[in-house]
């Protein structure tokens, strides 16, 4: 494996480029964009994918903070749970962190260095040989022994394996934005989350003055054109006063609205030296708190078994064998977590607020350590 070409600078791609470069494979990763993004979202990272960052000697402290109390308030905004992520995450190794997307993008970006083209929109993906061709919109190309789409779940390269082939979206949307400073009601190191019905809201402390907040509905999709945080009023049963204050510290054209789509069960992820990873291959909801992580997950594992002398169609049907049914099972927890949480039913949403306020310590332990290892 001399070179590899990488479509894609977020996440995924720029986890696989570090990765790729410290084994001495060269790498060339091109970004549609030219710039970043104006517009500033934050992100959780899990235990599990913060320590494939660790291995690749990533700065994260810059990015972020480490998230010690996940706290959960049900649908009459009472707490119902303290999941200790913290102290569960440091017994698997590492800290879990919240972090601030932009500053991760920009510290992992300067990692790979020159070998990161910005403004380079592929257009089209394709096989010739023993070579992968990438095409731009400027008519340039670039090409390498294998072509590796981490494009997000809008992905061209996609196209080229499965064409035609959209997200299934949801009819669910909403607001996302970083703000400069915490709000009173929020301490550090914690994550609130309020589940509603209808609605999800949550805000995270991501350390160096900064906060996120977000708010999603069901059933609905936002509009952008008109005021956000009148719709945010009007559509959630009762503002708590932590989002009221983010709400009041936000600046409208800096919140960034989300529209929910995942895409389940696609196969094959890879056509001749041509292969997928990240949302790319499995989108999954924005609300899930685990596209990131996926991708990363993905990352590492490729970078791992391309660093082997297996044959490349032999290396992409193992990679997919062992990633896609942790993908799949993420996407459909995904579904069922967003449900759960938004659930109109006053029964659902009282069976669900008791069986939390009621979950035994040792369960408790245990569906923690499940989520921050990935399991």
């Amino acid at each position: 494996m001399k070179k590899v070409v990488i479509i894609g600078g977020g996440m995924g791609g720029l986890t696989l480029a570090i990765a790729l470069k410290k084994k001495g494979i060269t790498v060339t990763v091109h970004e549609k964009y030219d710039h970043y993004q104006s517009q500033r979202t934050g992100f959780l990272i899990w235990n599990y994918a913060i320590k494939i960052l660790q291995e690749l000697e990533v700065p994260i402290d810059e990015a972020g903070a480490p998230l010690e109390i996940f706290e959960v308030h049900g649908r009459e905004g009472q707490v119902i749970c303290e999941m200790p992520i913290g102290a569960i995450s440091r017994e698997n190794g590492a800290d879990s962190y919240e972090m601030n997307r932009l500053r991760l993008t920009q510290i992992m970006s300067a990692m790979v260095g020159d070998d990161l083209k910005r403004g380079h929109e592929c257009i089209s993906a394709t096989t010739s040989g023993d070579k992968a061709i990438a095409t731009f919109a400027d008519g340039s190309t670039d090409e390498g022994d294998i072509l590796i789409g981490c494009d997000g779940a809008h992905s061209v390269v996609r196209n080229s394996i499965h064409d035609g082939v959209e997200l299934n979206m949801m009819n669910s949307g909403g607001w996302i934005a970083v703000i400069d400073q915490h709000p009173p009601a929020l301490q550090e190191n914690r994550h609130m989350d309020f589940w509603q019905p209808g609605t999800k809201a949550g805000v995270a402390d991501l350390g160096h003055g900064e906060a996120r907040w977000y708010v999603a509905f069901s059933d609905y999709i936002p509009d952008d054109k008109a005021p956000k945080k009148d719709q945010i009023t009007k559509g959630m049963k009762q503002v708590p006063e932590v989002i009221r204050q983010c709400m009041e510290i936000t600046d409208e054209r800096q919140m960034v609205l989300t529209k929910a789509g995942d895409l389940l069960a696609l196969a094959p992820w890879y056509k001749d030296r041509i292969l997928m990873i990240g949302d790319a291959a499995h989108a999954t909801s924005p609300y899930a708190g685990m596209g990131a992580c996926a991708a990363i997950a993905d990352a590492h594992l490729l970078a791992q078994l391309l660093g082997s002398d297996t044959p490349i169609q032999d290396t992409f049907q193992q990679f997919q064998d062992t990633r896609k049914p942790i993908a799949d099972a993420i996407i459909e927890e995904s579904r069922h977590g967003l449900d759960m949480s938004t659930c109109r039913s006053r029964l659902r949403n009282w069976i669900r607020d008791w069986g939390l306020s009621h979950i035994p310590e040792k369960q408790l332990h245990q569906v923690v350590a499940d989520m921050v290892t990935g399991h």
